[in-house]
């Protein structure tokens, strides 16, 4: 028996009241609830026997009550790490691909020689500032992108999360590799700093492409749902 409007929101919002806040995970489990009731609901569709026939469709997802926030344990945890397997491979391949492309490889040796020009040139003060600038330059972006995206209020979403974290990840990872440059001498400092930024702008733009792939997808699913 078809479930109505009201009855399926019901389904949602206790789904969420019960720990599921991300909504790519409530759509699924929302789909299997309602699939469930549906087919063992009687043509008297009380509200007494569909809140029983929820119930049980909720057990059968593995729910237990508990007193410790979510009672459908792993079910957050289980769908983190399978997003996430998809987003690393996909970031590591990214960053793999670009030394595939000769058009990539030429862009970087010009990088190397116009910036190791530069470091011959100028101060190891002022070199360091224009790399501060090349640091901040993309996170510059990637907060621009992350404003964006909430403005269109598209709610707690694993592949926002995942998109964004690649995104920033090299930004994470590149400041203990810094820090242990500023014991070095002057000449492995700007030698230090012009591969580091190199590899920094590399994970950027693979970290760039993963978080597209996170924003077009989530826009795609959300475009379905409110067909």
């Amino acid at each position: 028996m078809e479930l109505t409007k009201e009855q399926i929101q019901f389904i949602d919002h206790r789904l969420e009241n019960e720990g599921i806040e991300y909504w790519e995970i409530r759509i699924e489990m929302l789909d299997h609830v309602v699939s469930n009731v549906e087919q063992n609901l009687t043509p008297e569709n009380s509200e007494y026997e569909f809140k029983e026939k929820v119930q049980t469709a909720f057990v059968t997802l593995g729910w237990k009550e508990n007193f410790n926030g979510s009672n459908f344990p792993n079910t957050d945890t289980d769908a983190w790490k399978n997003v996430n397997k998809e987003y690393r491979k996909m970031y590591s391949l990214g960053f793999v691909a670009f030394f595939k492309s000769f058009k990539n490889i030429g862009f970087l040796i010009c990088y190397f020689l116009i910036f190791f020009t530069i470091s011959n040139n100028v101060s190891l003060k002022l070199f360091k500032n224009i790399s501060l600038v090349l640091f901040i330059l993309p996170i510059v972006i990637f907060l621009c992108y992350s404003v964006k995206i909430w403005m269109k209020k598209y709610g707690k979403s694993i592949h926002l999360n995942y998109g964004s974290f690649y995104f920033s990840f090299a930004f994470l990872m590149m400041n203990l590799p810094i820090m242990f440059l500023k014991h070095t001498t002057q000449s492995n400092q700007k030698i230090g700093l012009i591969i580091i930024t190199s590899i920094y702008f590399i994970a950027t733009y693979s970290g760039y492409q993963v978080y597209k792939k996170a924003t077009s997808r989530v826009e795609k699913m959300r475009k379905e749902l409110s067909a």
